[in-house]
């Protein structure tokens, strides 16, 4: 019944013309950058962010959302129509998507992705509305070494998620760290890194490095490269087959692999959703109930990516509203419409501001309802955004960029932060340095340092308490 009460009072203050303008638009936009290669939510949602700073909480947070949601959909319509994911993750939808769609099986392969993605979207917003609130009260017992610990466990799963990059990785979240330190001390307002300037004072905001990082950084990639060419003829057969929307169904334990596999690593700290796509995809090919050969047009391929592809973003929602730990770089982006209206993410959001919670539940569920229509209305001249040149949507990114970097606090200082970390993202970019990271650690690393200096304050500099409280140690033996 509380589940049903938390529902209804979410869609109650989904009720405000702003908050359904917000997500039709963020929905919509969601799915055009998702069709855009080389976009992303990651650059939308960093050029949004200044953007949501007039707008309310709740608004800014389902604009955002829209976007994050509706760019996994969307990048399922190139990877197939065009044997380019528009995004990492739609990757393995491609390798029977395309091939159905050789075979004359557009409008079969684009359903197919659609309704796995619409049931990994509602599962996950069903997942998030039944864990979040025991998983708060559990997080309720968190004291500070508790608190130290689960960012250490989170830092290490950031190391793992770049196994091949693990020194680079664990650099840039080091890098983060000490970012969040710059400015002034807050207990002995002693000056900290400075350099003597004055905007250091109050330390390095995140919104103009997010920009800056993922925003400016992707756009001068896509103003460098070359234009890429594809086979376009495959376009003018996109459509949507209703026999094919339910066809899902007919494999439950390849959608059931999808399902648990996206929610689970959804909730693991920066690993992402191509991950869970990944896996999903290898673990369907054992006991396949199709015999198609897998990458050949398979369609329990499709069901099992894109099923764990949209079934992440519940997951992801869970430690930032829990924990405040953000699950990867677009929550840790979209926590900065949380801290900008002094909304501290973690156990006590769920008793101060239960409408946040509710709303975010009820935004994820009306997010991939309105999806789905846009998608079975419009998904034929949506494919054809993909002829866009990328160089000119590069410079029309880098404008907006500059825009979004100024108006967050209707200064230069703010231009020239984004600028910098533009360029240091473009070197990370060429040189294959992750930068989420980087991010990542930004957005942890004050809550780090309180945390370590309230629980070295109250054992006088002892770290016993780390290794002798039960949750501390235990965390401490899973990392």
């Amino acid at each position: 019944m509380e589940f049903f009460e938390s529902l209804s009072q979410g869609f109650a203050a989904l009720g405000t013309w702003q908050i359904v303008l917000s997500l039709l638009v963020g929905s919509a936009l969601g799915i055009v950058v998702g069709v855009l290669p080389g976009v992303g939510p990651g650059v939308t949602i960093a050029v949004l962010l200044p953007f949501t700073y007039g707008m309310a909480p709740l608004a800014g947070i389902s604009l955002l959302l829209g976007v994050y949601c509706g760019a996994f959909y969307g990048g399922a319509v190139t990877s197939i129509l065009i044997r380019t994911p528009g995004e990492a993750s739609s990757i393995m939808t491609m390798f029977d998507g395309y091939p159905m769609a050789q075979k004359g099986q557009a409008q079969r392969a684009l359903s197919l992705a659609f309704m796995s993605a619409f049931i990994g979207g509602i599962v996950s917003a069903l997942l998030l509305g039944l864990a979040a609130r025991p998983l708060a009260g559990f997080a309720a017992k968190f004291g500070a070494p508790e608190s130290v610990m689960a960012i250490l466990l989170a830092s290490l799963c950031v190391g793992k998620a770049y196994q091949r990059q693990f020194a680079s990785a664990m650099m840039m979240m080091c890098l983060g760290f000490f970012l969040a330190t710059v400015g002034i001390d807050p207990n002995s307002n002693e000056q900290r890194y400075t350099l003597g300037l004055q905007g250091l004072l109050s330390g390095i905001p995140l919104v103009p490095v997010a920009v800056g990082m993922f925003g400016m950084a992707q756009a001068l990639v896509m103003v460098s490269s070359p234009v890429p060419t594809f086979d376009s003829s495959l376009i003018g057969r996109a459509g949507v087959s209703w026999r094919a929307f339910l066809e899902p169904f007919k494999y439950p334990k390849t959608l059931g692999k999808g399902l648990f596999l996206g929610s689970a690593i959804g909730v693991l700290p920066a690993v992402g959703a191509a991950l869970s796509t990944s896996l999903a995809y290898f673990w369907a090919q054992r006991g396949a109930k199709d015999t198609t050969p897998f990458g050949e047009g398979n369609p329990e391929g499709i069901v099992a990516a894109e099923s764990a592809n949209n079934s992440n973003s519940g997951g992801a929602m869970i430690t930032v509203l829990t924990l405040g730990i953000p699950g990867d770089a677009i929550t840790a982006i979209i926590m900065g419409v949380f801290v900008v209206h002094g909304i501290v993410p973690g156990p006590s959001l769920f008793m101060d501001r239960p409408e946040i919670i509710n709303g975010v539940l009820s935004a994820l569920l009306v997010i991939n309802v309105l999806i789905l229509v846009l998608l079975v209305l419009c998904v034929k001249p949506l494919a054809r955004l993909a002829y866009v040149n990328p160089r000119i949507l590069g410079l029309a990114i880098l404008a907006l960029c500059f825009v979004g970097a100024y108006s967050a606090a209707n200064s230069m200082y703010y231009v020239l932060i984004a600028t910098v970390f533009g360029v240091f993202g473009l070197v990370c970019a060429r040189a294959n340095i992750p930068t989420i990271p980087l991010i990542l650690g930004m957005v942890m690393g004050d809550t780090l340092e309180s945390a370590v200096r309230q629980a070295l304050g109250r054992s006088d500099g002892s770290l016993m308490p780390f290794v002798t409280r039960p949750i501390s140690a235990t965390i401490l033996a899973v990392m």
